[in-house]
């Protein structure tokens, strides 16, 4: 009996986290279509900062949508993609100095 009602905590907890990531992820999808203002698939400067605009950091400080832009940029291409901007962190290979 209780290795039943364990297995049934991890199953619920699975299920509890798979759904959980799977909002995140339309979350970040919708606000993607909402930051691409023309509707190309990409977000580019201008795009990035008019989401920001007007928005501060947990420090208190405006957003900075060029380095924002140049972290999240993996490909270099001046323009974020989806999957660039539900990324977290930094460019891979670059290091903090």
């Amino acid at each position: 009996m209780k290795y039943l009602k364990t297995t049934l905590a991890v199953a619920a907890l699975f299920t509890f986290s798979q759904t959980y990531a799977q909002d995140i992820d339309v979350k970040v999808e919708k606000r993607f279509n909402k930051t691409d203002a023309n509707n190309d698939k990409s977000i580019n400067l201008e795009e990035l900062t008019a989401f920001y605009e007007g928005k501060k950091n947990k420090k208190g400080e405006a957003f900075d949508a060029a380095k924002i832009l140049k972290r999240k940029d993996t490909n270099e291409d001046g323009a974020l993609s989806l999957e660039e901007f539900a990324a977290k962190g930094k460019k891979k290979g670059k290091k903090k100095k």
